[in-house]
């Protein structure tokens, strides 16, 4: 249960333009969720457990990743209520082992120039008359087969994040256009999905070079598309996993990711034992 507050009845309750401001000014980052909270790593762990079990990375990044969406959007939209001096939300759309939903309580925090809250508890069952609800995590932009992909950037140059051996040798335009014909490839197979990083709403698209004969296994490349008047924007490639933590982010569980990714993260995590890379770096 919720500790019990001292003085509930005189308790100033803080608005919630006030809570949002405690965000700072990125959005929907672990960096905003710290500067809005102290998460200890006792009450973490907690959460951890009384889910069903699945790998969240190194640090928990992606477990922190998670909470960064839910509670800022959980705040966005009210979905919050008071028992005393403590903020009840739902911990996201996480359940137990039995389907119950999870809850999570912040209090201010009593330590001066810190974070202004502190995550104080996670439990089933919290003391409050009234439940909140989880937050809708939005309208994703659509999607329309045979829109222009427009590669926005030089994809022999640093500004991605993985190379793709096949792409090495050849002119600058023929790298843009195997990339941009992948993409077209995969969307055409439905196989993209939903992201939610840096603010916006977009997708990951698996890039399939170098072979498309199993598509449950992780592909060479993964890019995010922005949806800009009918328009497909890719300004960077990423290895598979990096793009796990913002798609986990706003699926209920982690079986609803399609295979590609699953792949990839998984031949992540056992290739360093935990250790994903950090999209949010």
């Amino acid at each position: 249960m919720p500790a019990e507050t001292a003085d509930p009845e005189n308790h100033r309750k803080s608005t919630q333009a006030e809570l949002l401001s405690d965000f700072g000014d990125d959005y929907l980052s672990i960096q905003s969720l710290f500067q809005f909270c102290f998460v200890p790593g006792g009450r973490l762990q907690l959460l951890k457990e009384l889910t069903l079990e699945e790998e969240w990375g190194t640090n928990n990044f992606v477990l922190l990743k998670y909470l960064a969406v839910h509670v800022r959007l959980a705040i966005e939209q009210g979905r919050y209520v008071w028992n005393g001096d403590q903020i009840v939300l739902t911990a996201g759309r996480l359940q137990t082992s039995l389907g119950a939903p999870i809850y999570i309580g912040l209090v201010e925090n009593s330590t001066p120039n810190e974070n202004p809250w502190v995550l104080n508890w996670v439990g089933e069952r919290p003391s409050c008359s009234e439940l909140p609800q989880p937050p809708d995590l939005g309208q994703w932009p659509e999607l329309s087969l045979g829109s222009e992909v427009v590669i926005a950037f030089d994809v022999g140059t640093e500004e991605r994040r993985v190379r793709i051996p096949g792409l090495m040798n050849v002119s600058p335009v023929a790298q843009a256009a195997a990339v941009a014909g992948a993409v077209q490839w995969s969307l055409w197979r439905q196989l993209e999905v939903r992201q939610i990083h840096g603010g916006g709403r977009g997708y990951f698209v698996p890039v399939f070079l170098e072979s498309r004969e199993d598509l449950t296994l992780a592909p060479d490349a993964v890019a995010p598309i922005a949806v800009h008047d009918k328009r497909l924007i890719v300004r960077t490639l990423l290895e598979p996993h990096v793009a796990y933590s913002p798609a986990r982010a706003v699926v209920e569980r982690w079986e609803q990711l399609p295979p590609w990714l699953l792949d990839g993260w998984e031949n992540a995590t056992e290739e360093h034992r935990g250790e994903g890379e950090d999209p949010e770096s």
